[in-house]
């Protein structure tokens, strides 16, 4: 996902032109940390590493944290949340986590540059060669960053196989305490390669972290010393434990609770079925785009303004509880970082819901700002998150360098779809926004017919049409 930040301010708070904005700060003192459980750090000359946060070019900023005999570390805030989540699901549903990006590679080059590329990425990005485990001490989970590879490689397989087995490779979990988080294949079309098959774990990587990859590995390709340096999540995460960190901790833990409690209560509700459909809205991106600088509203903030109205319609609750998705990667050190960063983030609605859309999209922008500076929050401090109470929210940012120019109203429609995914939020919305704007809702609640959900869809997608019409 990618971050373009904007340098003015609504009502005191920043705006950014495209996907999301969060605080950020880093500490310019190094110092042995001895690492704690989540949360907590002592300055001394203990176990741990010494770590050195001052900005370098050649880190970005990173801490530079002293191997260890086991090599063994703690785990960033997003590491942790994301292995919690992990553990509480079925065995079955382990696989949920598994992603499947397809990169297009240029003619003309053997599979072995491809293979010696995709080695490289692991020796460039800790997180490729990473297991995790149990700490010794029981006091919670640690990660294993390998000084060499482990076996991702899976060689090459023909586009018409690889057709056939995809969906079966999406589906093996891996074992993360046993084995590297990714498998890589290169596809070949009439016997030359035409695709880079990847199944990652999202612990390995979020979206924003796929997309450091992809560029990582076409500069690779176009050239061998074309490697910048990178940044680690066992930098990042003795960055987490500092004392200087404590308070945004303490902030983000506070927020969240405050912000839960407030909501309206969810009453009844039993996780049953699931119901998947996408509206297909007919509005170009370059027309959202431009809807959402006419607003002076983040893109972003425009369809979540959207979801918060028809969920109030729908449901008829004063302030339902949000949720939304925070990237957590607008500090320089971590843009570049691939790890899974990503946590929910709770977000106040507006009071007066049926105001004009324009009006409660500028409320909801800013709140939805306000609560992006509290996205990382440690998970030992904060309540699991019930998936069953609240409505989620992601946005899902266009690939850099899209055209934008002008286009007009489509057709709109809503298409209904078989059911994947059964973990995660039971109420959830990922809206995407190239080349059109696109709702897709996933419902795993007890209450909510086919007809409920498309008339919910229709609303979202009428309110967006009529703004852009304004």
């Amino acid at each position: 996902m990618t971050l373009l930040v904007a340098c003015c301010k609504v009502n005191g708070v920043p705006r950014t032109n495209f996907d999301q904005w969060e605080g950020g700060e880093h500490n310019d003192e190094g110092r042995r940390l001895r690492f704690l459980s989540p949360g907590k750090t002592e300055a001394r000359g203990g176990r741990g590493g010494r770590c050195d946060s001052r900005d370098r070019p050649d880190s970005s900023g990173d801490i530079l944290v002293a191997e260890n005999a086991g090599n063994t570390y703690p785990l960033t805030m997003g590491q942790l949340s994301l292995w919690q989540d992990a553990m509480r699901r079925p065995a079955s549903q382990r696989w949920e986590s598994n992603m499947n990006p397809a990169w297009d590679v240029p003619p003309g080059v053997g599979t072995e540059k491809f293979k010696w590329a995709l080695a490289a990425l692991v020796d460039r990005h800790e997180s490729l060669r990473t297991r995790y485990r149990v700490a010794d001490d029981s006091s919670g989970v640690e990660q294993i960053v390998a000084a060499s590879a482990p076996a991702a490689w899976q060689g090459t397989v023909e586009q018409e196989q690889w057709s056939a087995m995809a969906a079966e490779q999406l589906r093996r979990p891996f074992d993360l305490t046993e084995q590297a988080p990714w498998r890589a294949w290169v596809a070949l079309k009439d016997g030359l390669p035409c695709q880079v098959q990847l199944v990652i774990h999202h612990l390995a990587a979020d979206g924003a972290a796929l997309a450091v990859l992809e560029h990582d590995f076409r500069s690779l390709i176009e050239s061998p010393q074309a490697v910048r340096p990178a940044p680690t999540p066992r930098g990042l995460a003795a960055r987490q434990r500092e004392p200087a960190y404590a308070a945004r901790l303490a902030a983000a833990a506070d927020y969240r609770e405050r912000t839960t409690a407030a909501a309206s209560p969810d009453a009844g509700i039993v996780r049953q079925g699931l119901l998947r459909a996408c509206a297909h809205t007919g509005i170009p991106f370059s027309l959202a785009r431009q809807t959402a600088q006419k607003l002076e509203v983040t893109l972003p903030n425009l369809l979540f303004a959207a979801y918060f109205q028809a969920l109030v319609g729908m449901s008829g609750a004063a302030s339902p509880l949000l949720f939304l998705l925070s990237a957590n990667r607008l500090e320089p050190s971590v843009r570049n970082l691939v790890s899974s960063m990503t946590q929910w983030v709770p977000v106040r609605g507006t009071e007066n819901a049926d105001r004009p859309f324009s009006a409660v999209a500028a409320e909801m922008n800013i709140n939805g700002i306000r609560a992006l500076q509290h996205g990382i929050v440690d998970p030992a401090a904060a309540a699991p998150l019930d998936y069953d109470r609240g409505y989620f929210f992601t946005f899902v940012s266009p690939p850099a360098g899209v055209p934008t120019a002008t286009g007009c109203l489509g057709r709109s429609r809503v298409e209904w779809l078989p059911p994947r995914g059964y973990s995660g939020p039971s109420f959830y919305v990922v809206a995407s926004v190239f080349p059109e704007v696109s709702l897709t809702l996933r419902v795993m609640r007890s209450g909510y017919e086919r007809e409920d959900l498309e008339r919910f869809l229709l609303t979202m997608t009428e309110t967006l049409r009529q703004a852009t019409a304004r």
